[in-house]
């Protein structure tokens, strides 16, 4: 039942409210008032007064005040809900609500969930069934004609999560046609924004039952493009017309690091808006994505790939004069600097100076302390890209990726019989594979393979008659690429197409690859998912049963199913599909007449029942403490006759004792242990009693005196003060904001120490709640506890680290990954649940409670003395040494 804005779901307790005038007699009646009797000796007293005076009955205003209290309890045992606007059908009946559920509702999703369960309530209420169509594309799409019950819809609404791509209204409204039966009310909960099925959607609703549309106050904004310029990351960002004209951008790590930030400003009317993140090229290389600061949204993110960040290149110039025009780097030259970072010099210096990948026009033999330190490189992962010449056709040495014959193959000349020849198809394992080879260029020199060394190395690209143009191979960790016709257009016509720009890029991507040109597999095949967007826009690792693209279908790609947006990799070159097409508009939804709008919140309940309850326990407990000041029960507080001195003396008092507490509490002047409070009582009274267990320990053993235990929220509290911190894993890990990743990395970056506690020693599957808990953090390479490890005796001499198990696993930042802090570990992530086996829990023997104590104040000592008896160790040795200095 409704009154106005009001609903109430048991009415029928609004009819004790009639009782009301009943209950005003009876309390105004009871107790009884004392029988009078006549007793002539009274007459003595008559006059006398005393401080306390009885009342007969109680006075009216307490009656009408009780009456008040029992009124607002009937009124919370009728269960009301306050809902802005009435309900869009008060007669019920069968419920259809349409979810626009792509990644531009992800930025009111919670909105949009309450509105879903607003319009399940009111269908509830009626008994009615409910059915749910969602607009987005789904592999397994539901059946919209498939009735709900209520408890089901809810639950489905509750696991429902934005898709990272756009809705597809023209389907859902081709799937709701093949249902029957048409519907007493239809909730169209929107996401703001128009598209080419909009129109088909909404005559399909008008078409089964009157249509009301929940439309969010704010459209998506999303990024159009992002690259990496010399300058730094350019950022290019599309808004609907209502949208919000003020922002910022943000380039990150693919860890989620910030790397830097730009303001965001759309002019007047503007659509589309450009922003310039400026940052150092080696900063802007490492840029994995853009993301506009505050939206989570798969549109608010713009992925980039490993390759579209600008690669240390040296061009190796051997000097002297010449016709710049001439020269065998001034097409590679102009080719690359839109794209790399360029030097010039011999092949030492590049080498020293870290170039990552280096490109080696037409030379003859290779002087022998190039050749060894060229040798080195390409094992420790470089990139070579060679072009041939007359030099190389008459003497080649060992870099290369084939035998080459000697001499060269002349095309089209006087005296040749064969014709120039254009470039073939490029393979489909290739990783120029989509590019279409321009029908003008043509080959006129090249130098040929022994077709027997084609067996050990890759042909990337052919010449119309199969002859190789383009051949790699790996060395090491290293890639040598081959270009068998030189770098000017002497042999060929591509120095001068759009072709060289492109296989040029494509090449260098194997350069930004963190584990080396040549580690995988150069091969080609389909475009296989690494990383995958969510409607968030948060990238995860893609599913094992994700099925590869083809290459033909990648070229085409747009946001589905079957091609998510996220990060991909092919012949070991980096794509990526986005959730935000460059041709796709962002305009305000333009519904048909008929259809009523309002806003996401309007018919959202909200519930006044535990309001109320509290109010009238609040006023019963006035009214006992007004009975017994009636009575004369509450003692009587003597007036204050402080002089001025003693005020003065308990102000001193007041501000020392706070002091003292401050002090107390201040972790800057007590050493305090401290522990990631979860959320979970069970697991944070845990925690408290294990580090209260072992800060005893301390005390006891050790001249270590840490105070009590502080609890901490890693978002919001500073953790600089706080040598030690147990992060206990809670039973539903999940990723840390952005505020809290900051901060673990600060803290791990300024000497804290981090004990990650999984909690899941003896589970099948170790290791999924610090992947999730550490999600987005910088977290170093680590590597397992061993014996030698520093701490194995930091204080007690130690073999295991038993925790409620025996059988527990430790890892701890590599020694080498620590070397800016001289070895000491940041980071130690195990699954013992130590604070569990140091409060000494139900199931944890006594000896087991001392040896994980004992790691815990190795654990302590670690912290606060780093590798102070790693470097005991070594003192025999020094010793020694200073011995026989002094001999």
């Amino acid at each position: 039942m409704s009154f106005g804005p009001f609903l109430f779901a048991a009415p029928g307790a609004l009819l004790a409210l009639l009782a009301l005038p009943v209950l005003f007699f009876i309390m105004r009646a009871t107790p009884p008032p004392p029988q009078r009797e006549q007793f002539p000796p009274a007459r003595l007293l008559k006059g006398l007064r005393t401080d306390d005076q009885s009342r007969e009955r109680a006075p009216w205003w307490l009656v009408l005040f009780r009456m008040l209290a029992a009124a607002v309890l009937i009124l919370a045992f009728a269960r009301p809900s306050l809902a802005p606007q009435p309900s869009d059908s008060p007669l019920g009946g069968r419920t259809l609500i349409v979810i626009d559920d792509g990644w531009t509702s992800a930025p009111a999703w919670s909105e949009v969930r309450n509105a879903a369960n607003a319009a399940i309530t009111q269908a509830e209420r009626a008994r009615a069934p409910i059915f749910i169509l969602q607009t987005a594309p789904s592999t397994r799409p539901r059946d919209p004609g498939e009735a709900l019950t209520a408890a089901d819809a809810k639950s489905r609404v509750q696991r429902l999560e934005p898709q990272p791509w756009r809705p597809d209204r023209a389907d859902a409204a081709t799937r709701l046609a093949r249902t029957e039966g048409n519907f007493d009310r239809i909730v169209w909960i929107t996401d703001g924004l128009n598209d080419a099925g909009a129109e088909a959607l909404a005559a399909e609703l008008q078409r089964r039952g009157p249509v009301t549309a929940r439309v969010p106050a704010l459209t998506a904004r999303a990024i159009m493009s992002g690259s990496v310029t010399p300058q730094g990351v350019l950022v290019e960002v599309r808004r609907a017309s209502n949208g919000s004209s003020v922002g910022a951008v943000t380039a990150e790590t693919a860890e989620g690091r910030s790397l830097g930030a730009a303001q965001l400003q759309f002019q007047a009317d503007a659509l589309t808006a450009s922003a310039r993140i400026e940052l150092p090229p080696e900063i802007a290389a490492r840029a994995a994505r853009v993301r506009i600061v505050g939206e989570q949204s798969a549109g608010a993110v713009r992925l980039l790939p490993a390759g579209a960040g600008r690669p240390f290149v040296g061009l190796v110039d051997p000097g002297g004069a010449g016709q710049p025009l001439l020269s065998e780097l001034f097409y590679v030259d102009r080719a690359l600097a839109p794209y790399a970072s360029l030097s010039r010099g011999a092949i030492s210096q590049l080498i020293d100076a870290r170039a990552q990948a280096l490109i080696l026009p037409d030379a003859g033999r290779i002087a022998p302390t190039d050749s060894a330190a060229l040798q080195r490189w390409l094992e420790n992962g470089g990139l070579l890209v060679r072009f041939a010449g007359p030099r190389l056709a008459n003497d080649a040495d060992e870099f290369v990726p084939v035998r080459l014959r000697p001499g060269s193959r002349t095309l089209g000349s006087a005296l040749a019989w064969e014709t120039p020849l254009a470039i073939g198809a490029f393979p489909a394992d290739s990783p120029y594979a989509g590019i279409a080879p321009p029908v003008d260029v043509q080959v006129r020199r090249q130098v040929l393979a022994e077709p027997a060394s084609l067996e050990e190395a890759r042909v990337w690209a052919t010449l119309s008659d199969n002859s190789p143009l383009v051949t790699a191979q790996a060395r090491g960790r290293g890639l040598i690429v081959l270009f068998h016709v030189s770098a000017t257009p002497e042999w060929s016509d591509m120095p001068l197409s759009g072709l060289f720009v492109e296989v040029l890029r494509r090449t260098l991507a194997f350069a930004a690859r963190a584990d080396g040109a040549g580690e995988r597999e150069i091969s080609g095949g389909p475009f296989v998912a690494q990383r995958l967007l969510d409607g968030y826009g948060a990238l995860a690792p893609a599913p094992a049963d994700m099925q590869p693209i083809a290459p033909e279908a990648f070229a085409i790609a747009q946001p589905s199913p079957a091609t998510p947006p996220g990060l991909y990799e092919r012949a070991g070159v980096s794509a990526s599909i986005d959730a935000m097409r460059p041709d796709e508009s962002l305009q305000p939804l333009q519904l048909p007449s008929g259809v009523s709008r309002a806003g996401l919140g309007a018919v959202i309940e909200r519930p006044l029942a535990g309001w109320l309850f509290g109010l009238a326990g609040l006023m019963l407990a006035i009214d006992l403490l007004i009975a017994l000041l009636l009575i004369g029960k509450l003692p009587r507080l003597p007036r204050p006759r402080a002089s001025a001195a003693s005020l003065v003396l308990a102000a001193l008092m007041a501000f020392g004792g706070d002091a003292h507490a401050q002090n107390a509490n201040d972790p800057t002047q007590t050493l305090r242990l401290a522990y990631v409070r979860t959320g979970d009582s069970r697991i944070d009274r845990a925690s408290e009693q294990g580090l209260r267990a072992l800060s005893d320990i301390l005390t006891q053993r050790t001249s270590v005196e840490p105070g009590p235990p502080m609890a901490l929220d890693l978002a919001r509290d500073d953790l600089s003060a706080y040598p030690f911190i147990y992060w206990p894993a809670p039973p539903t890990p999940r990723r840390l904001s952005d505020a809290a990743l900051t901060n673990v990395d600060r803290y791990l970056a300024i000497g804290g120490l981090l004990l990650v506690d999984t909690r899941d020693s003896g589970a099948q599957q170790r290791g999924r709640p610090a992947q999730t808990m550490l999600s987005g953090l910088d977290v170093p390479p680590l590597e397992a506890v061993n014996a030698e490890h520093v701490l194995t005796r930091a204080f007690y001499l130690l073999r295991s680290f038993p925790g409620r198990s025996q059988s527990t696993q430790l890892w701890a930042e590599s020694a080498s990954a620590a070397s800016s802090r001289d070895g000491v570990a940041a980071i130690f992530i195990g699954d013992g649940d130590w604070a569990s086996a140091w409060s000494g829990q139900a199931g944890v023997s006594d000896r087991q409670r001392e040896l994980s104590l004992r790691f815990g104040v190795n654990l302590v000592m670690v912290a606060l003395t780093g590798n102070y008896k790693a470097d005991q160790v070594h003192v025999p040795a020094l010793l020694e040494r200073m011995s026989e200095d002094r001999r």
